[in-house]
């Protein structure tokens, strides 16, 4: 994208050299190598971050490239475009960050389907549903207690 703006001759070896790239890159996931992992999303954040950190560097390398070529117009109109990608990433991070905190699909069903292998299947659901309920759905204890009213404040000892 730089170099799409400052050394434009150049735009159509780089697209051609990326594509041939990327055919290689995907031969070689699909034939060559094998896959013996799965993030399932996990590392997605980061990419993202990345991203917009490269996209940022590139809108401020060309305000002050082109404050340097004497077109101030043309500087300042890019300073929105900067303040809308960073108001994009914020909320980015506010809409779509808390998803990958939490568990996918397939491994919340896969964590299942190994509590039923083990047994603990039951056990696990009455704890998970014990754990949500609100104080006031809680089932009541039978068993009489030692209620803070009926004891001495101050103890004799």
């Amino acid at each position: 994208m730089v170099y799409a703006v400052v050394a434009p001759l150049l735009l159509p070896l780089l697209v051609g050299y990326f594509c041939l790239g990327y055919i290689v890159y995907v031969n070689q996931i699909e034939d060559v190598y094998e896959t013996v992992y799965e993030t399932c999303g996990r590392y997605w954040p980061y990419i993202n971050h990345y991203i917009f950190i490269a996209i940022i560097l590139m809108q401020i390398t060309m305000i002050g490239l082109f404050g340097l070529k004497s077109k101030p117009a043309t500087s300042i109109a890019t300073v929105p475009l900067l303040l809308m990608t960073i108001t994009f990433n914020e909320y980015c991070k506010i809409r779509f960050l808390p998803t990958f905190s939490h568990y996918s699909i397939k491994d919340a069903f896969d964590h299942d389907e190994l509590d039923q292998k083990t047994g603990e299947f039951e056990i696990n659901y009455e704890h998970a549903r014990n754990a949500y309920l609100q104080p006031s759905l809680r089932r009541a204890n039978s068993m009489p207690s030692q209620s803070s009213l009926t004891q001495a404040l101050v103890s004799s000892v």
